[in-house]
């Protein structure tokens, strides 16, 4: 099993449910438990804020999933 599948069911989600928090599809996330499509991309992110001493979020400006009070959009 993947890591993203893995991190997925530890936070009680189904594919569809984190499809939906992220804004892509459920076969994107299959794709991604899957090892294609995609996880090229997440490796190359990786190394680049490795490179850069910096977290995913301070590459892009993006909304939270989670509202004020806490809960998920």
């Amino acid at each position: 099993m993947s890591k993203v599948a893995d991190l997925r069911k530890a936070q009680g989600l189904t594919q569809r449910q984190l499809a939906d928090l992220v804004g892509v599809t459920e076969s994107t996330i299959r794709n991604w438990e899957n090892n294609r499509n995609g996880i090229e991309w997440l490796v190359r992110v990786a190394n680049l804020c490795s490179a850069l001493k910096c977290d995913p979020a301070a590459l892009v400006e993006f909304k939270s999933i989670v509202d004020e009070e806490g809960d998920r959009q």
